[in-house]
């Protein structure tokens, strides 16, 4: 493709004549991975600058560069622009010519739900007959192949070729407020635009809800000109968002347990769960425990009502969905002891996870094993431990990521906010391995324990056990007691 294509309708560019007739092969901000006759553009990361490859990149054949810096005396054309990051969107869907616009695009943000929500919004696309690319955080799956996922929310310039290299006609993507903020979804263009809920998190990032709240609403302003939104209403944050979409024009669907949304669900604990979508009501129990998981379908079951299909069968549907690592994964350890694996990393995901936990599992000691992460917003960890306390029986404050902190910092941190709480209510072990085998060890009753924050992740700390994840420190103890 021709440089002058590449950058039609890119203003921040400008026009470089000279550049016009000059084949460009690709756009690339890997220095490691360029190939003759790619776009390298240079981003400024948080731990690596891409201007500092600028050279490793000409040698591996950028035929031009594109970064923020003001640079001279490079061996080919440089370009200075303001924003590198929203270039490279613009210049990745220039070069793959858009091709989210020959696919149905759905795209999910919200602080909780979003791997949930998605996953039950392509198993169902799925069973009414759509081929589906997924892009998430516990992997992609493009043309029936499935990948490892190192981002929520992958590059602008993977994102576009992947869909270029999709034959799938419907294309389901989590969408996160770093990936947005980053300019990673420019150049997409989506039919629907869900958005589950907006709780304290990643204020580290963000610095304050509001600008946390503006991130998740880019996703609206990606919109086909006929896409609608479909939000949760029960939330505040939501509640505010349908307000300023109506306002600009778009249509939204709204998701809710009270007043009068398109879809409305009923969750109850004794009987079957319902779901109402457009005066169609029919029992809706989600393969997935808790009332949030319920609105999780609920929120995939309007994708699918809207799309023409008949929700009817919805719960036979859903039936055989795998399971979803690190999403309420259960376990049974010994005969009187029980687990479940969950992601959640906030007070409102773990009082959702916790109530849910008290309610199926009654009989049983509550243990929930958690900790925060090292360098992360910890303006949240005081509510999430009062949390913990208000649902558990019993706490063990452990390791998650430290990021970089040191163990004996994140550990005088536990001490200082245990020091509020009596022992029998929070324990303090380091070790998230040997913190669930002294669980186990001291049950001398039905027991549960709940093991969240990392989910799906594999550790990045070394414990005491020969494990690397809570699925595989709890499929080790499974095996050591059963011996």
């Amino acid at each position: 493709m021709k440089w002058k294509e590449i950058v039609n309708y890119i203003n921040e560019i400008g026009q470089h004549e000279q550049l016009n007739d000059l084949d460009i092969s690709g756009v690339n901000e890997r220095a490691s991975s360029v190939r003759d006759g790619e776009i390298f553009v240079a981003i400024e990361g948080f731990e690596k600058d891409g201007h500092d490859f600028i050279e490793q990149a000409i040698d591996n054949g950028a035929s031009v560069v594109i970064g923020q810096k003001a640079l001279s005396d490079l061996t080919v054309p440089y370009i200075q622009v303001e924003n590198s990051r929203k270039v490279i969107g613009a210049l990745a869907a220039n070069f793959y010519e858009h091709p989210s616009k020959d696919k149905i695009v759905i795209g999910i943000t919200g602080t909780n739900g979003k791997t949930t929500t998605g996953l039950f919004t392509t198993h169902l696309l799925r069973k009414a007959g759509y081929s589906v690319s997924f892009f998430g955080t516990v992997f992609n799956e493009i043309n029936g192949q499935r990948m490892d996922s190192s981002l929520t929310t992958p590059s602008a310039s993977m994102i576009q070729k992947s869909l270029s290299e999709s034959t799938d006609e419907v294309v389901v993507i989590e969408v996160s407020s770093q990936g947005l903020q980053q300019h990673r979804m420019e150049g997409m263009a989506f039919d629907y635009g869900l958005f589950t809920n907006l709780q304290h998190d990643h204020l580290d990032y963000h610095k304050t809800i509001e600008d946390y709240f503006m991130a998740k609403k880019k996703l609206f302003s990606l919109l086909k000109p006929s896409a609608k939104a479909i939000v949760n209403s029960d939330d505040h944050w939501g509640n505010k968002l349908v307000d300023i979409l109506k306002d600009e024009q778009i249509e939204v669907l709204t998701v809710s347990e009270t007043g009068d949304p398109h879809t409305h669900y009923a969750f109850e604990t004794t009987v079957k769960n319902r779901l109402t979508i457009n005066e169609q009501t029919i029992q809706a129990q989600a393969p997935l425990p808790g009332k949030y998981n319920l609105l999780n379908l609920s929120m995939a079951a309007t994708v699918l009502s809207d799309l023409g299909h008949n929700i009817d069968q919805l719960e036979e549907m859903i039936k055989d969905l795998e399971p979803i690592p690190g999403r309420f994964e259960a376990y049974d350890l010994t005969d009187t002891v029980k687990a479940v694996i969950d992601y959640a990393h906030t007070a409102e995901a773990l009082e959702a996870v916790l109530s849910t936990c008290k309610a199926m599992y009654p009989d049983h000691r509550l243990n929930h094993v958690f900790g925060f992460r090292g360098n992360r917003d910890s303006s949240k960890r005081e509510k999430m431990l009062s949390t913990s306390i208000q649902y558990s029986d019993h706490t063990i404050l452990t390791l998650d990521d430290l990021n970089g902190l040191a163990e004996e910092i994140m550990k005088n941190t536990y001490i200082s906010m245990a020091q509020s709480y009596s022992t029998i209510e929070v324990d303090i072990i380091m070790d998230r391995s040997l913190a669930v085998k002294q669980v186990i060890d001291n049950a001398e009753e039905p027991t549960l324990i709940l093991l969240t924050g990392k989910g799906h992740e594999d550790y990045t700390c070394t414990f005491n056990l020969p494990v690397h994840s809570d699925k595989e420190t709890l499929d080790y103890l499974t095996d050591y007691y059963m011996d």
